[in-house]
């Protein structure tokens, strides 16, 4: 991107209920130091102050666009995939109502984002009202095979190119959530670009629709023993939802049309997860050795430890969702 050239940036929020924040996430954009092209904001039927404080800043600022959701309540998804179909500019911000960006975020990553179609940065959690964050500086791993499991890039750090929006699947019945699906089809790109800035304060507070409580996972950590055995004593139970999930993500692996290694196998690895029997267990284990440096959320460098991790992966990956079983 040559210097003189200015990206045409829609920032798109959506808001419930987030009338406590919203003036403070509002004024980080607005004063962010790179033109902002358009703040589409797209409320979801609030019931608090939220929509005559977003028409209080709309009649101030004409860059500002207020709509309310047409029929109902959208949920999360439903409510993004509205809003951002809205947006008119060539790239894409996503925004939270309640966190604050640093001044710079949005000429940051339009510096970096390039030829790119997908540019994050980290999002540092925060807590106004004791509810406790964890804080994770490591760089998160980008690949697609690892964010089939997990989707390590929160939507509300990302900035990317609007035609990203072609490969998700909208409608508020699809399970996947629409920052997981944006990352998954730039993963499956080989396009996304990680920018180790902290450029999102990310508020956690017990009235925010993601609300949920910090886990260490990490397999060399004081609970590792209760890791291991955990994932052991109920693999055939972790197993039948990490095989939910790929019901899911299989289909939508299969339609992107980026033929790239990273989405071969994402595909095959999709395909062996919804197998069964010994040879299939086989066949993921030497898979996930073979793939050892795609699989974690920050790299392993020593390759004992990392080996290891990869043989136990056909177990551990179902760790991940063992809230619902």
């Amino acid at each position: 991107m040559g210097s003189d050239v200015t990206l045409r940036i829609s920032v798109v929020m959506c808001t419930y209920n987030g009338a406590r924040y919203l003036r403070e996430q509002l004024d980080t954009i607005l004063g962010q130091t790179y033109p902002v092209y358009e703040v589409i904001v797209q409320d979801d039927g609030s019931r608090d102050e939220t929509f005559p404080i977003l028409e209080e800043y709309a009649k101030k600022y004409p860059v500002i666009k207020i709509y309310h959701n047409e029929s109902g309540l959208h949920g999360i998804n439903g409510n993004f995939f509205s809003a951002m179909a809205r947006a008119e500019g060539d790239y894409i911000a996503i925004s939270d109502q309640d966190d604050i960006w640093e001044k710079d975020k949005l000429r940051l990553q339009a510096e970096a984002i390039g030829d790119h179609l997908l540019c994050s940065a980290f999002s540092v959690p925060f807590s106004t009202t004791g509810y406790p964050v964890k804080i994770d500086n490591r760089i998160p791993n980008t690949h697609l095979l690892r964010n089939n499991y997990v989707c390590e890039l929160p939507g509300h750090s990302m900035l990317f190119r609007r035609e990203l929006l072609q490969y998700i699947w909208g409608g508020e019945e699809w399970p996947l959530y629409y920052d997981c699906q944006l990352m998954n089809a730039a993963a499956a790109a080989e396009s996304v670009v990680f920018l180790p800035r902290q450029l999102v304060h990310f508020r956690r507070h017990a009235d925010a629709a993601t609300a949920a409580l910090p886990i260490n996972n990490h397999l060399l950590s004081k609970g590792a023993w209760e890791y291991i055995k955990l994932s052991l004593l109920h693999h055939s139970a972790l197993q039948r939802q990490v095989r939910r999930r790929f019901e899911v993500m299989l289909p939508f692996m299969e339609k992107l049309p980026f033929d790239t290694r990273s989405r071969r196998d994402a595909v095959y690895m999709g395909k062996l997860q919804l197998g069964h029997g010994p040879v299939v267990f086989v066949k993921k284990v030497l898979f996930f050795l073979r793939h050892s440096r795609h699989l974690f959320h920050a790299e392993v460098p020593n390759p004992v430890i990392r080996t290891l991790r990869a043989a136990f992966f056909v177990y551990s990956c179902g760790y991940y969702y063992r809230g619902q079983i």
